[in-house]
Order: C-alpha cells, then sequence, then structure tokens
C-alpha cells in the first residue's frame, strides 16, 4: 500500500449507570457504573451451565472483588435487585407496541448505517474497501474455549486512549484521543490494541471481500494447489530425513510427517495463561501411547480445546523416532522444532510451503474427492444438490478434526424436524386421499350425468322411430303428412343436440380426468419433494452433530471446486455459500485473466 485513510473506529460509550445495587454478605452497595457493568454482566448469565463451573465464577468474583475494593466469593453477592432490573427491561421490550418496535428497529438500522458510513470503510491507494468489524470489543465476561484457564475473567475493552491507528503520512488524523498514529504500509489492519486480559494485540482488518485480502486467499489456495503437484517430493525429502544424523533434522522430519499423515497443526508454545492446547511440535510424553500391536495412540487437546484422538500404524522408523524422542523430553517430545523451523524445513523442496498449507490441501482434496464420488445429475432437485454439497464440507471438517460440542439445542431442534417430518407425511396423505375421494366423486357425478343425457337420447330416438312410422302410415292412407315432417325435422334437430351434449360431456370429463390426475401427480410430486428435503435436513443434522462445518468452508477449502462442481451439475456455489462467504469468496467467478491480473496486482 501506498495510501490509507479511514476515519478510525467505533468505541463504544461506557456504561451507563442506573444506580443498581447488590448485597454482600447482608450489606447494600450502590454499584458505579463500572461495577454496575460487571454485576449485569454475571446477572444475565445466571442460570446458564457458566455459573455452575466453579473456575468460572471465582474468576469473575476474583476480578469483580478488585472493582469493588472488597474481597466477594461466590455465593458472596445477593444480585436480586439487578436480575430485577434485567427482567424488567426484557419485558418492557415484550410488551411494545408493532408500532414502537417498527420505530426503534427503524432507528437501530439508521444508526447502523450510519456508523457504517462513517466507520465501515477504508480506502486504499484511493480504491474504498470495507472494514471487517469497526466496532472495538466492548467490555465482558471473558468466555473462553474449552477449560481455558482465564474463563470467567472480566476483560476490559479498550478507549480511545488504548488504540493505535494505522494511517499513511498523507491520510488526516480521525478526531479523537487515539493512543498513536503508525504506518505499517505492508500490513493489512486499521486499528490495533493490546487486550487487557491476555496482553494479546487485537486488530481491525480490512473486510475478507478486500481486493488485498482476496489476494492473499488466492494465494493460499493457489500454494495448496502447488503442494498437491509436489506431495510426492515433499513426502520423500520428510522421508529421507527420518533418518537424518541431526537430532534436530529428526525431530523436524518427524513432526512433518505427523502434520502430513495426521492432518494436525503444527501448535507453536503458548503463553502460560492460555488452555493446555497443543499441535505436533508441541506434543508431550503423555500425549502418545504405544500399544503392544505396533500401533501408537494419540490423544491430546487441539486448537480450542478439542480433542484429538488417533490410533494409528505408524512406519517403523517413525515409531522408533517417537520412542528415543519421548523417553529423552525433558518436556515436549519435539524440543527445539517449532513453526518457523518447520517452514523452514518444508521450503528446502517447495518455496514458501509451510505446516498450514497441508491441512488447506487435504480439505479441498476431500472436498473435491467427495464431490466427484456423488452421482448427483444436473436434473437432480436443489435441495439433493445441497445435500451432497454439505456432506463434501463435512469430510472436510474430518480431514482438520473441526469437532464441536453437540449443541444443547441439537436434541431438541432434531426433534422438531421429525416431528415436522410425520406432520407432513399425514398431510401428504390427507391431501392425497381427498384429491382421490374428489376425483372418484367427480367421476360418479360423470357417470350419472351421461346416464341421464344417454336415456334421454334413447328416448328421442325412440320418439323420432314413432314419428317415422306414422308418417308410413300417412302417407299410404293419403293423409297430409306437412305437420309431421316438421315435427320429424325438430326431433332430428333436437337429437343431433342431444348427441353432441353427450360428446362434449364425454370430452370434458375426459379433459377433466386428466387435469385432476395431473394435479394429484403433482401433489404426490410436491409432498415427495418435500418430504425428502426433510429426510435429508435430518440425515445431515445427525451426520454433522459434532462437526463444525464453517470453519473449513470459510478457511481450508478452495471454493473454485465447489464452483466448478456447480456448473457440471447446474447448482450455484452461492446456494451454499453464506453471503458473508460469497463477498469473500467473489474472485471465484472472475475470468481466469483477472485472476491473474489480481495476482500480480
Amino acid at each position: 500500500m501506498k495510501h490509507l485513510r479511514h476515519n478510525g473506529v467505533l468505541v463504544p460509550p461506557p456504561h451507563a449507570g442506573r444506580g443498581l445495587t447488590i448485597r454482600v454478605r447482608g450489606k447494600t452497595i450502590k454499584l458505579t457504573p463500572e461495577q454496575e457493568e460487571m454485576a449485569v454482566a454475571w446477572a444475565k448469565k445466571i442460570g446458564t451451565p457458566y455459573v455452575e463451573d466453579s473456575v468460572f465464577a471465582e474468576n469473575f468474583h476474583r476480578d469483580f472483588s478488585k472493582k469493588l475494593g472488597i474481597k466477594v466469593k461466590p455465593g458472596d453477592v445477593d444480585y436480586s435487585n439487578v436480575l430485577l432490573y434485567i427482567q424488567e427491561e426484557r419485558e418492557k421490550r415484550a410488551n411494545l407496541s408493532k408500532e414502537e418496535r417498527r420505530r426503534l428497529a427503524a432507528e437501530r438500522k439508521a444508526q447502523r448505517e450510519a456508523n457504517k458510513e462513517k466507520y465501515g470503510y477504508a480506502w486504499v491507494d484511493g480504491v474504498q474497501m470495507e472494514v471487517a468489524n469497526y466496532t472495538v470489543e466492548p467490555s465482558s465476561i471473558f468466555m473462553g474455549r474449552g477449560n481455558h484457564p482465564l474463563r470467567g475473567r472480566w476483560k476490559e475493552g479498550p478507549r480511545e486512549e488504548d488504540i493505535e491507528l494505522n494511517l499513511s503520512p498523507d491520510a488526516p488524523r480521525p478526531p479523537g484521543n487515539w493512543k498513536s498514529v503508525v504506518w505499517q504500509p505492508n500490513a493489512m489492519w486499521i486499528a490495533r490494541w493490546r487486550d487487557k486480559l491476555t496482553g494479546k494485540m487485537k486488530y481491525v482488518w480490512l473486510s475478507d471481500s478486500s481486493i488485498l485480502k482476496q489476494k492473499k486467499e488466492i494465494e493460499k489456495f493457489e500454494k495448496a494447489k502447488e503442494l498437491r503437484q509436489n506431495l510426492a517430493r515433499i513426502k520423500r525429502h520428510i522421508w529421507e530425513n527420518i533418518d537424518a544424523d541431526d537430532p534436530r533434522r529428526r525431530r523436524t522430519a518427524t513432526v512433518c510427517f505427523l502434520i502430513d499423515m495426521l492432518k494436525i497443526r503444527v501448535g507453536d508454545e503458548k503463553d502460560p495463561d492460555e488452555a493446555d492446547t497443543v499441535g505436533a511440535s508441541t506434543l508431550r510424553p503423555e500425549h502418545i501411547r504405544f500399544n503392544g500391536d505396533g500401533t501408537v495412540t494419540f490423544n491430546f487437546l487441539g486448537k480450542d480445546s478439542v480433542p484429538h484422538t488417533f490410533r494409528v500404524k505408524l512406519p517403523k522408523k517413525v515409531v522408533r523416532n517417537l520412542k528415543e524422542f519421548t523417553e529423552n523430553a525433558k518436556s515436549t517430545i519435539f524440543e527445539g522444532v517449532n513453526s518457523k523451523r518447520v517452514s523452514e524445513f518444508l521450503d528446502e523442496v517447495m518455496s514458501g510451503l509451510s505446516a498450514k498449507v497441508f491441512r488447506t490441501c487435504y480439505a479441498s482434496e476431500a472436498v473435491k474427492k467427495s464431490l466427484e464420488k456423488s452421482t448427483v445429475k444436473p436434473e437432480d432437485p436443489e435441495y439433493v444438490k445441497k445435500y451432497v454439497a454439505k456432506m463434501a464440507n463435512l469430510e472436510a471438517a474430518k480431514v482438520c478434526n473441526h469437532r464441536r460440542a453437540i449443541p444443547k439445542s441439537w436434541r431438541s431442534s432434531l426433534e422438531k424436524k421429525k416431528a415436522r417430518l410425520e406432520a407432513l407425511k399425514k398431510r401428504a396423505k390427507e391431501a392425497q386421499e381427498r384429491l382421490t375421494l374428489k376425483i372418484e366423486e367427480r367421476r360418479a357425478r360423470y357417470r350419472e350425468m351421461l346416464r341421464r343425457r344417454e336415456e334421454r337420447l334413447e328416448e328421442m330416438e325412440k320418439k323420432l322411430e314413432s314419428y317415422q312410422r306414422l308418417l308410413l302410415e300417412r302417407k299410404e292412407q293419403g293423409r297430409p303428412v306437412k305437420a309431421l315432417k316438421k315435427r320429424i325435422a325438430l326431433k332430428r334437430k333436437a337429437i343431433t343436440r342431444q348427441r353432441q351434449s353427450v360428446r362434449k360431456l364425454k370430452s370434458r370429463h375426459v379433459e377433466e380426468m386428466k387435469r385432476m390426475r395431473e394435479r394429484l401427480k403433482r401433489l404426490r410430486q410436491r409432498y415427495r419433494a418435500a418430504i425428502e428435503k426433510l429426510r435429508l435436513e435430518i440425515k445431515a443434522q445427525r451426520e454433522t452433530r459434532d462437526y463444525n462445518l464453517g470453519t473449513s468452508l470459510k478457511s481450508y477449502i478452495d471454493p473454485r471446486i465447489y464452483y466448478e462442481w456447480g456448473r457440471e451439475v447446474d447448482y450455484d456455489w452461492k446456494r451454499y455459500y453464506p453471503k458473508a462467504l460469497q463477498r469473500k469468496f467473489s474472485w471465484v467467478e472472475a475470468e481466469e485473466n483477472a485472476l491473474m491480473n489480481l495476482l500480480k496486482s
């Protein structure tokens, strides 16, 4: 970048106090706005499993003690007054009239649009680009993931004076008491601050849909494709160094072998206050068990405290290395090996290759194979194609071990869908029975009408015959026949009209039966499709219950795979990707030369 201009970031205003109170060991304490903000945040968690977590509760009340100036423990504080305030606010919102709800919603929308207009864009070298999340984090209780040791701690949000802005020297400084303004032309952040709880830097980035971010995405997926093309050579490089004389090189090669085979992260060392999660390079002896049958069991917590458990058959040389490194380990098995060392080792055979590219490569490959194996055809319904797309996504999530705790609402959601399915089947049966009965009623009514008309026709024909016999008799008798002939002519016309009426009735009935049978066919098809669609939704929910598909879709699967498959089976890839990811991967539909130009720019 040569130029970067923006209006800073939106910092939420401090909590406006309501004059709430708490009781601590029987004594009433009026809260300051800062104390009240913490009390309200805690009270909103009451009734959830979080407050039953002793670590969560103790961490929060330790920080609350500092803010109160007195020591309190879980159970010392009576939050009744705060809970009453929360309940009253909820009831107030619930009792709003429709007009008032619409008015408030319109005000919120107008405010959001005004905020986005002011803070939601940056200008990079004169080009307007979206900012990903221009509102900085407000103060809140730190939730953490898994058994994070800091869960429950109070996480103070940054103020303007804590925030650095990234602006080119020619850009005007946005109004505000900012900590400083710096210029980092090779970075894509527009604001940053140091988290007051963890000490880590937090960033506000350009949106994933910005040209700069899209360029990075394309480069990532192109690197994964390059890895796929050179995989045999890279595997050979790793294997040749499993026996290296240099112990550090052997350790590095063994880490790379595990990354490649188990598709796990490299796992650099973490800060002491982080959850005990590890990767290939940070495995400890307790994470590995050598089994009597020649297999090795790995059992550890990966990123986000997701359990990784593998029982795998490994080559003898790899097992030998693992045993040797485990026996000599002081802490981690692969001492001296980190992501930088792994990247340097892999760079020897393929420039720019790092450990994380393996997961992108294998996740994308899993999706591609799954889609290729599917028998879906262009004429198949959209819901079938979506199911196939989701199952391919699941394969990528399995490769990356993107496990999740089964959502609490999962079972009830599944039961609701199953109940909907049964209700749908019942409705389908009843609707078909009603229409079938209607067809039978129409057929019976037709038969009755036809019978009456044909009887009438038969009577008319008999009458005509009697007139004709009478005509012959009168002619033989020499009597006048003029009036009788006229009567015969009229009767013939009436018979002709009656015959036409019968033919029309038959024709109308044939057409009506055809329409009703078509209607019954469409009804069956519609219900059959709705039932099958819901069945597939239930099946997908069962199969994906403990997997997070969003992470792999967002970060590991090359979207061009879905795009190309979609073109083959007449399915728009955007029907599967959420709108945010459609914007992120908008480059997918660009023509080849436009893609290359984006990479070169």
